[in-house]
């Protein structure tokens, strides 16, 4: 299942990621899941258990995130929600020094 979703939703708009950073969840780090990274020449970065702080690259997409969203919205905070498609669409579309 995560497999499928992972195609879905990831591979079939964007191509298959270079990294893929997981916080050590059960479907990301069973035998089937590091089968298919190696097929598909993913690299896999584990956060530290319990410990999000550690996954340093997803904190600062969720404050980029946070940032765009507040200087979409502007005065009207409460309309984030309509913003996020064109956020998501920057941020995946952007060049990112760490994943390329």
């Amino acid at each position: 299942q995560t497999a499928r979703l992972f195609f879905d939703n990831v591979v079939r708009l964007h191509g298959v990621p270079k990294n893929v950073v997981s916080d050590r969840g059960g479907q990301f780090v069973s035998k089937f899941w590091e089968a298919l990274c190696k097929l598909v020449g993913m690299r896999v970065n584990l956060s530290t258990a319990y410990h999000p702080q550690s996954d340093g690259q997803t904190e600062r997409t969720n404050r980029t995130l946070g940032d765009m969203l507040r200087n979409f919205a502007g005065r009207t905070p409460s309309v984030w929600d309509t913003y996020l498609t064109a956020a998501e669409f920057a941020i995946n579309n952007a060049v990112n020094r760490s994943t390329g």
